[in-house]
């Protein structure tokens, strides 16, 4: 966490296996950040934990909630709405990039409201300001997929 008026680090939340992006809700209350977990061994040798989305509460700098993926997440948007949208990037298992997937939840709750298939390796989400469009850049497949949040079109 970083004081941009003073420029000085505050403290560190932990995002084991790393995370490519952080997203902050319309009212600054709450960051969003996916945990890769590609290919990582924890040091005994074993599978890391499954992948998350760290919900951070931005002003304890405290993980609040961690809700589970259905496969690595990259990027991460929060629409004008608050809706969060989190771009999973599957591998097989030698670390090949399958078809990725748009996964849209909630505001409140982070339920799962839509899904939608996109390119390998989502890297980037964007939306229109109204919410209505979503793009998603996949790196592996050098595609822009355009996605109505909505319901997953």
């Amino acid at each position: 966490m970083l004081d941009l008026t003073e420029r000085t680090l505050t403290g560190r939340i932990p995002a084991p296996y790393g995370t490519e992006e952080i997203a902050v809700s319309p009212d600054g209350r709450r960051a969003y950040a996916a945990g890769m977990a590609l290919h990582h061994r924890t040091p005994d040798g074993s599978a890391p934990p499954p992948p998350t989305l760290l919900v951070v509460d931005t002003a304890t700098h405290e993980v609040v909630a961690r809700e589970p993926l259905a496969a690595p997440g990259c990027p991460v948007h929060v629409a004008a709405d608050g809706r969060v949208l989190v771009g999973l990037a599957p591998t097989d298992a030698t670390g090949v990039p399958q078809d990725g997937r748009l996964t849209v939840l909630a505001a409140d709750g982070l339920a799962p409201l839509a899904g939608a298939p996109v390119g390998r390796a989502p890297i980037t989400i964007r939306t229109t300001p109204d919410g209505t469009r979503a793009f998603v850049a996949g790196l592996r497949s050098g595609t822009v997929h355009v996605v109505d949040p909505a319901d997953g079109s």
